[in-house]
């Protein structure tokens, strides 16, 4: 399985658009610290940017993704390599939901075969909503 590969120049929703494709029952989201959902067209950069105040120097030229990670381990790279909040979600009965601690020791893979048997469903981008 190749990796997804994620640098600051890349717009979040470039990226969610090639993890869906690959997992399509989770989609990672970047949000602010109140938690609110940053905008699926800023880069990873303007992400920082607007989470931290001022522009805080990414830590990694680039973070690979692929489903052997697990979905809480994704969440924590996210914060300790761009310095940005990840929350990785699923649809359930027309919910967006937190996967939490019962998918977070999972791995990507794992956690999206699970989803697909208890009826989740596929997401889709332009439902993702809750902007900054």
């Amino acid at each position: 399985m190749a990796d997804i590969k994620i640098s600051g120049k890349i717009k979040l929703k470039t990226f969610q658009s090639e993890f869906c494709e690959k997992f399509p029952y989770l989609v990672p989201t970047l949000v602010n610290k109140e938690g609110t959902r940053l905008s699926n067209d800023y880069t990873i950069a303007k992400c920082n940017t607007l989470v931290n105040g001022e522009y805080s120097p990414i830590k990694v030229d680039d973070l690979s993704i692929n489903g052997n990670l697990q979905v809480g381990t994704l969440e924590k790279r996210f914060m300790e390599c761009f310095g940005i909040p990840c929350q990785v979600i699923y649809r359930k009965n027309g919910k967006n939901l937190q996967t939490g601690p019962k998918y977070d020791g999972m791995t990507i893979t794992e956690a999206n075969r699970v989803l697909e048997s208890e009826d989740a469903e596929k997401m889709v981008l332009s439902e993702i909503t809750s902007y900054l």
